[in-house]
């Protein structure tokens, strides 16, 4: 970062960072939607982007489920950040840096667990499950006044879990999150109530070489679908026939839309064209053995109630920066590794009371187009990556279809809706991205536990 755009204030109890407005970044972001190259490729940029963005909002770690019994806790990334989410003796979720305060070496280095302490493997300091510092191995070496409660694990100052899903953010100014999801709040809550009774389970990790702003963008786009998967599309309809998995799309002949949600939110909203969830599902092993024992077992009309809880329910809602929301409550996190390299994690909602042929469906389900689909999709976020890195002439790319064509409309929470091709909530994502880039922020990571007392002056 230049010299003079970071302010670090550092005392016993936090570090507290803020960083001044950069109004340079609006100019990649231009007034009639062409975002520059730099974006997307710049190492730098990428780095302002794991404070500014994944550190000044909210964004996305784990549904409760996860983590339900006292001491679970599982890792995860913020940005860059790695963190421990923990559940308590008390049932409280806490989000705490995963580094040693001592000599910073990573706390716990594996991806799941139930532990009431954590020690490091360096000096072997330990820390509660909460974060306070509860031994220090060889405490006579250290001077008389020396505080622990110094070196508690740092921890995010803003916590939130919404219908089970849990979200943090370094800035302690951040809105609520009911606040921050604005119009999404709704598509999110039909969402969730799909399947309101769920475990969430990881079912896969993909990686790419891109930029993490790729699969934000695409699971927002609905204009590639005839020309990205088109050997997915014929491959389907020459083993199936017609009314299968993306064969729905006909352009803008359509009454499906995408909507600009606010705050970088977006939706694509296909449910109009969607008669059956279940009939209109990729076949997938298993499919037609699950669905007769379903119906033998408890009748063909609860059997039918069921097996719309299987396939694509309509919507891909990207709650910015980190989380695609199918309308099945399955999701998509996405997590930046490096300015050229991604990682999506894929996690399914198993019902907790359904009957098992539904939750293995669902499984299978998930494992289908993530093993088809998303791989032509990887294919060209590799190439566009490619392309954008080595030709520094071409510096834009544009992401303006729909504006200013009449096409789009203002809708009554305030949100924008336009034809299903067109860019609409790809470029409300630029727009956002252009607000929290160069806006200025306060970032906080506190060592302080609410149970704890200061001491010593």
């Amino acid at each position: 970062m230049a010299r003079g755009q970071r302010r670090t204030t550092i005392d016993r109890l936090a570090v507290e960072s803020y960083l001044d407005a950069r109004p340079e970044y609006r100019d990649l972001v231009t007034d009639d939607f062409r975002v520059h190259r730099s974006v997307f490729v710049d190492a730098g940029i990428f780095a302002d982007e794991m404070v500014r963005i994944f550190g000044g909002t909210w964004v996305y770690l784990l549904h409760e489920s996860e983590i339900p019994a006292p001491f679970d806790f599982q890792t995860r990334r913020v940005g860059r950040r790695p963190v421990i989410v923990t559940r308590d003796e008390d049932g409280e979720i806490h989000v705490l840096l995963n580094r040693c305060t001592h000599r910073g070496t990573l706390l716990c280095p594996v991806e799941s667990g139930n532990q009431k302490r954590f020690q490091c493997a360096y000096h072997g300091w330990t820390f509660a499950n909460s974060g306070e510092l509860s031994g220090i191995t060889y405490p006579d070496g250290y001077r008389s006044d020396f505080c622990k409660e110094n070196y508690n694990l740092g921890r995010a100052p803003r916590v939130q879990s919404y219908r089970g899903f849990v979200f943090c953010s370094f800035n302690p100014d951040v809105e609520t999150v009911e606040e921050w999801m604005g119009p999404a709040r709704s598509v999110f809550d039909w969402a969730v109530d799909q399947t309101p009774n769920i475990k969430m389970i990881k079912a896969s990790t993909m990686e790419y070489r891109g930029n993490w702003k790729l699969q934000n963008d695409n699971n927002g786009d609905m204009y590639h679908v005839p020309f990205t998967h088109r050997s997915t599309l014929t491959m389907t309809r020459q083993r199936h026939g017609e009314g299968k998995s993306l064969d729905h799309f006909k352009g803008d002949n359509s009454p499906m839309t995408v909507r600009d949600l606010g705050n970088g939110h977006k939706m694509i909203d296909q449910r109009p064209a969607i008669d059956s969830v279940w009939e209109r599902a990729r076949p997938i092993p298993g499919r037609e053995t699950q669905a007769e024992q379903l119906i033998t077992r408890i009748g063909e009309q609860r059997a039918r109630q069921y097996l719309e809880y299987v396939g694509r329910a309509g919507v891909n809602l990207i709650l910015y920066p980190n989380l695609y929301v199918g309308g099945n409550a399955s999701i998509l996190v996405y997590e930046p590794v490096t300015a050229h390299r991604t990682l999506v994690h894929s996690f399914v909602a198993l019902l907790t009371d359904a009957p098992a042929e539904v939750n293995a469906l669902r499984m299978r389900f998930e494992e289908d187009f993530i093993n088809v689909g998303n791989r032509d999709d990887n294919e060209v976020f590799e190439r566009l990556s490619s392309a954008l890195e080595d030709t520094s002439q071409l510096a834009w790319i544009d992401v303006s279809r729909g504006w200013r064509t009449g096409f789009e409309t203002s809708d009554a929470d305030g949100a924008v809706s336009g034809p299903v091709t067109c860019e609409t909530g790809i470029r409300a994502s630029y727009v956002r991205w252009k607000e929290l880039m160069s806006r200025p922020v306060r970032i906080t990571a506190s060592v302080l536990g609410e149970r704890t007392t200061n001491c010593g002056s």
